[in-house]
């Protein structure tokens, strides 16, 4: 995610945001119907919130090859 970017919400008479990460705006706005979300350059904004931190999540296949552990397993 570039730095110079920021996401604001785009639902007429909200003032919520700007936010630094997509997903923090992601989440504001499927909490309200109507809702949607956009970039703007951070130079047009001045006061930004600051991303949420975010846990790296395992996407691979858990049942890989049959294995109880999956992808995790390092002997199959």
């Amino acid at each position: 995610m570039s730095e110079d970017i920021v996401f604001v919400c785009t639902a007429d008479g909200c003032d919520a945001g700007p936010w630094e990460g997509s997903h923090d705006a992601m989440a504001h706005c499927a909490e309200h119907s109507g809702h949607g979300y956009t970039g703007h350059p951070r130079s047009d904004v001045t006061d930004v919130i600051p991303a949420t931190a975010t846990q790296k999540r395992d996407n691979r296949n858990l049942q890989h090859k049959g294995h109880p552990q999956g992808a995790l397993a390092q002997d199959d």
